[in-house]
């Protein structure tokens, strides 16, 4: 209830206006003050409050409101933080997908105050997204806290309230690639539009890669005469994985399938038409078609008609190579993610 004016030739005068030494003042609730319109004195110094300046001041403060609940709101809050500099060093890979949380977000959240979103706003957000795309969630759950964190920081709001609201519980994939499985897909991508499928297999299983990883690929600065350099993203430790017979094979089998990019420097393994590098989309659509041509129709090997009856993710080939590898080598500096792409359990001998 606003604060009854003690004044009565103030009795016209908006909520939380107010007279300051020059001019009319808007005062909102957050702090600060906004100058509305000038003062006007006659001679003997007297104010000067005619309708017209009653109505200028009105009109004044419902203009300045509006544009400050719009630089107030979440939307507004989101736009700071995705301008900011702790924004700008993320991987770039964690900034697209920020953009697609903040699409769902925006929806939600975008005309809400920073101050009055709750615990139990989110938590109701989360019910709804979590009964069919719990891992979803759980993300947006994350970017949420991350942005409240930043502006907590900065005395935008005084409280996160992602803090009280917990995640749902993630089982982590184990799903273990078999030889048939792989060799299934593997063939089945050199009969398709989109060979060069069976070339980036091979890299992810024996280099222990990520998709963007490969496609990131470039002859000039990660094919070396003594492996391939693994410049690998998440914060997981660069490495060269030694040249082997089968890593050259797949080296040669790209090349002859896709030619050589067009650019002069940082020239990809993998080009795209255009000549750059191969787009996670164009990527994503190409695995698919493979993995549903595996699972529909099968190819015969050795006679037989074989069809993938189970499927599996491309970050699945990583896995596999990190289960099949003679250390577990996955690239990963804690033993807790070494441990989340090893697929198999461990072989222990008995204790006597």
């Amino acid at each position: 209830m606003p604060r009854r004016r003690n004044n009565p030739a103030d009795l016209w005068l908006p909520s939380r206006v107010y007279r300051g030494r020059k001019s009319y003042e808007f005062h909102p609730k957050s702090g600060g003050s906004v100058r509305l319109h000038p003062i006007r004195r006659d001679q003997q110094g007297n104010l000067v409050e005619t309708d017209e300046v009653k109505r200028a001041v009105i009109q004044a403060k419902l203009k300045a409101e509006s544009g400050f609940i719009q630089r107030e709101d979440i939307d507004w809050l989101f736009d700071l933080y995705t301008k900011s500099p702790q924004f700008a060093k993320l991987a770039f890979k964690t900034r697209q997908e920020d953009e697609i949380r903040l699409r769902r977000l925006r929806l939600v959240f975008g005309s809400m105050l920073p101050r009055k979103v709750t615990s139990g706003h989110i938590r109701q957000y989360m019910d709804t997204v979590g009964e069919t795309a719990p891992a979803s969630a759980n993300r947006d759950h994350g970017f949420l806290s991350r942005v409240y964190s930043w502006a907590k920081e900065r005395n935008i709001v005084n409280d996160n309230p992602t803090r009280d609201v917990k995640k749902f519980e993630e089982k982590p994939r184990d799903r273990y690639v078999e030889d048939w499985e792989y060799d299934l897909l593997y063939q089945i991508a050199l009969t398709t539009s989109y060979p060069w499928i069976a070339p980036m297999m091979e890299f992810a299983y024996l280099c222990r890669m990520r998709s963007q990883e490969i496609r990131s690929l470039a002859t000039d600065r990660h094919l070396l005469p003594e492996g391939i350099f693994v410049e690998r993203g998440k914060g997981s430790a660069n490495e060269i994985t030694l040249w082997s017979e089968r890593l050259k094979d797949a080296v040669s089998l790209a090349e002859k399938l896709l030619g050589k990019g067009s650019q002069t420097e940082n020239i990809p393994l993998f080009p795209a038409r255009s000549g750059g590098f191969i787009g996670k989309s164009a990527f994503s659509s190409a695995w698919r078609r493979v993995r549903a041509k595996a699972m529909e129709e099968g190819m015969v090997l050795n006679g037989d008609l074989v069809i993938l009856k189970e499927s599996f993710n491309f970050h699945d080939l990583k896995a596999k190579g990190v289960t099949d590898h003679e250390t577990k080598a996955s690239g990963h500096k804690s033993k807790k993610m070494q441990a989340i792409y090893d697929r198999k359990p461990t072989m222990t001998k008995a204790t006597r």
